[in-house]
């Protein structure tokens, strides 16, 4: 929970303070977005070639110097002398940030029964988001009233905590795969329905986070709230989505099965973007209630789908795991940029509009996908069943 917490700072501690990090580097405020941005790139175009090295490795080897060099890039920012060093550090901790989530999310799949890993996932995956709730509130006031770089030191102090604690933390080992490196890329994606999961992964979650990333200025243009009112719609969609997090386990027993769950979520979700983002504006309520079903469906369909990619492969778990990562960020990207091109341009519906066709299709992947149990134990990668582990 506390890696996935220092994962999502990383992408939002410089927002309340751009003005205060503008003015001491002497750059306009809007060019500190490059931080956050150049992180987010360099980790999702690295994510996937540091997964072979996890299954061949083991998760701990990269997980620890992945935090520790994450611990020195916060400091490194906070310290650097001139804006391009500070984004040189940010293309750092993009680097160790790629060697870091996959592996602590494989974590789970690894040591937890698999009956319990949805559940896990979503505790878990509360760090991410309540990340998203604290960080910006904590790094405002950090600017406000001690100095802007004590946010980023503080992040460094909790990033060299969690390296520590990692280190001492008992953990099974992965099951060690000693092909080579393309071997292994080529072993991940020739399991069944691998690719069509991982494209579901970019269609829905990664474009539906990316939604997300941007809706404060969709409340802004299209119910014209103001800025302290935004505030507290935004937490709040994080604060349910925390909520959703933790009914998983509930939500499981009632739909009867993980895919059912998740297909709940993605309805869901495209539910929330439309009411929100695209159809003729409704009354604020309804567009808060639809915000509410759309962070439920998100807050426990995430880590139920999360969960579902580690279980397919015991082997090459951290390959699959690091390629869905770096999908998601894709999808953030993705709908980031075309928001900064087109949101003037063409519009806040077009650009959410087009975020909802890709989660149409993304359901579309995910209802094409049957169990196969002869061709997955075919695989030489992949698991007939999910893993139950023995003391042995």
């Amino acid at each position: 929970m506390l890696v996935m917490f220092l994962i999502g700072t990383a992408e939002v501690v410089a927002g309340p303070m751009m003005a205060a990090m503008g003015a001491h580097f002497g750059v306009p405020a809007a060019q500190i977005a490059w931080l956050p941005a150049s992180y987010a790139l360099v980790y999702a175009s690295l994510a996937p070639l540091l997964g072979p090295l996890s299954d061949r490795f083991g998760r701990k080897p990269l997980l620890v110097p992945g935090l520790i060099g994450f611990s020195a890039a916060a400091v490194l920012i906070a310290l650097a002398p001139s804006f391009s060093s500070a984004v040189a550090a940010g293309i750092f901790g993009g680097i160790c940030a790629a060697a870091v989530q996959p592996n602590a999310l494989s974590i789970i799949n690894d040591n937890v029964e698999e009956e319990a890993q949805p559940a896990a996932t979503g505790r878990v995956f509360m760090g991410l988001t309540l990340s998203f709730v604290i960080m910006p509130v904590v790094s405002a006031v950090l600017a406000a009233r001690v100095d802007w770089r004590a946010a980023y030191l503080l992040v460094g102090a909790a990033a060299l905590v969690a390296a520590i604690l990692t280190w001492r933390m008992p953990v099974r080992r992965a099951a060690v795969q000693n092909m080579g490196f393309w071997t292994t890329f080529r072993e991940a994606l020739t399991i069944y329905s691998v690719r069509r999961r991982l494209a579901a992964s970019f269609l829905w979650l990664g474009l539906s986070i990316g939604v997300t990333t941007v809706l404060a200025e969709v409340l802004r243009r299209r119910f014209h709230m103001q800025t302290e009112a935004i505030g507290v719609m935004v937490g709040a969609f994080g604060l349910v989505t925390v909520i959703g997090n933790s009914l998983i386990g509930r939500t499981e027993r009632l739909a009867g099965s993980r895919s059912r769950v998740v297909v709940g979520g993605v309805i869901a979700t495209l539910i929330g973007c439309l009411v929100v983002g695209v159809l003729p504006p409704f009354s604020l309520p309804v567009a808060a209630l639809a915000g509410v079903v759309w962070a439920l469906g998100y807050g426990i369909a995430g880590p139920v789908h999360h969960s579902g990619l580690g279980q397919i492969s015991r082997h090459v778990r951290g390959t699959i795991t690091a390629l869905n990562a770096s999908l998601l960020n894709l999808g953030i990207v993705v709908v980031a940029s075309c928001a900064g091109r087109f949101f003037d341009a063409l519009g806040v519906e077009a650009v959410v509009g087009m975020a909802v066709l890709g989660m149409v299709s993304g359901l579309g992947l995910l209802l094409t996908i049957r169990p196969a149990p002869d061709l997955r134990a075919s695989q030489p990668g992949a698991l007939a069943a999910p893993p139950r582990f023995s003391r042995r």
